[in-house]
């Protein structure tokens, strides 16, 4: 399902920004595939190799521009240090997801990218917003409160092949 108004392609506050991926940011994927806990925790691919991250960044751009998704840097300072996303999905809120290196953890810049992406999407009509995290992420349930979303309860899942639980947050 597409989002019905085009996604932009930059947000900011005074704590972080975000921007829309770009080619250059092949080595933000590359990077982030091979922290430890990031595919650990998320659906994030393990040990992209270069091809792989390039793809991975057209499609993304292609879904960007059919307003299917949106993923974006996470910038503090200008740098990269991650990146944050929606996705509209059927008969259901949107949904966030976020990922950050180690250098980009402890600064804000998680939660400020859940807010700013949940403040665009509540001012584009949105009643209410999702996210999920596997059971035991604490650090990212951290961020889900900090950003005003409640824990409504968990539910059955798979992560690379194995029955887990999804905790399920929501902010309205």
């Amino acid at each position: 399902m597409a989002f019905p108004v085009p996604l932009p392609s930059e947000l900011r506050d005074k704590s972080v920004s975000l921007r829309a991926l770009t080619d250059d940011d092949w080595r933000l994927e590359y990077e982030l595939s091979r922290v430890p806990d990031v595919p650990a925790w998320t659906y994030y691919p393990a040990d992209m190799d270069e091809d792989y991250a390039r793809r991975r960044i057209a499609r993304t751009k292609e879904r960007h521009q059919e307003r299917l998704a949106g993923r974006y840097a996470v910038l503090l300072d200008g740098l990269p240090v991650g990146t944050a996303g929606m996705a509209e999905v059927e008969d259901a809120e949107p949904e966030l997801f976020y990922v950050l290196s180690p250098a980009g953890r402890g600064h804000g810049a998680a939660t400020g990218s859940v807010r700013l992406l949940t403040e665009w999407l509540s001012s584009q009509g949105f009643s209410a917003v999702a996210l999920e995290t596997l059971a035991g992420n604490t650090a990212s349930e951290r961020v889900a409160e900090r950003a005003g979303f409640r824990n409504t309860g968990s539910h059955p899942g798979t992560h690379r092949g194995q029955a887990v639980q999804l905790n399920r947050w929501l902010r309205t």
